[in-house]
């Protein structure tokens, strides 16, 4: 299999799983909030991630420990802290989604969360500087190949989450249906929290 095509599936495996990282793109996506700087972005994160991997960043979190409980802590109180926010607003609101969550509606706010969710994540981190990093490792000479592969699957992952949410959106945001995908993300983002904090 061409060492390109290696990067991409290995990418995908990782990236398709619905993590926090996800679940923001969805919503903003949904909200039609920003959604093209919140997956150009979330990319932009990724790519800095995945490119020191290759390069051998991975070496630093399989021989410092200490570094992974930083990462897991800072990580479980933010992804806590958002998903009772989360649930906080389902509960209460009464207004349309659009109208309920103008507090999130300028630039800086959106790429801060978006840096959030992806660099407060550390199964994302781990997912990015081991996973990805040791597997670069099968393609010594080759790696710039296997590293376009990654890149590519979270820029095709991440446009194709984003416009589909945004393409659905108007399905998306009725008030019932909207009440329950906020109780789900709540419920997502607290069980990561949580399961972060038993992972060490």
């Amino acid at each position: 299999m061409p060492i390109y095509l290696n990067g991409l599936m290995l990418g995908l495996s990782l990236i398709m799983a619905l993590g926090p990282q996800n679940v923001f793109l969805i919503r903003q996506g949904a909200l039609r909030k920003h959604a093209v700087l919140s997956a150009l972005t979330c990319f932009f994160c990724d790519s800095l991630l995945i490119t020191g991997s290759v390069a051998g960043l991975h070496h630093l979190l399989e021989t410092h420990d200490s570094i992974r409980l930083i990462m897991i802590c800072f990580g479980s109180l933010f992804l806590a802290y958002y998903g009772f926010i989360t649930l906080k607003q389902c509960f209460t609101k009464k207004s349309a989604p659009v109208q309920a969550e103008q507090n999130l509606t300028t630039r800086w706010q959106i790429i801060l969360l978006a840096l959030s969710f992806s660099l407060l994540n550390p199964h994302a981190i781990i997912d990015s500087l081991v996973i990805i990093g040791g597997g670069s490792i099968q393609f010594p000479g080759h790696q710039k190949e296997f590293l376009f592969g990654v890149l590519t699957s979270s820029l095709v992952w991440f446009s194709a989450l984003t416009f589909s949410t945004y393409y659905f959106s108007k399905a998306l945001t009725k008030a019932t249906i909207w009440r329950r995908v906020e109780f789900c993300s709540g419920i997502l983002m607290l069980f990561l929290s949580v399961k972060l904090l038993c992972s060490f």
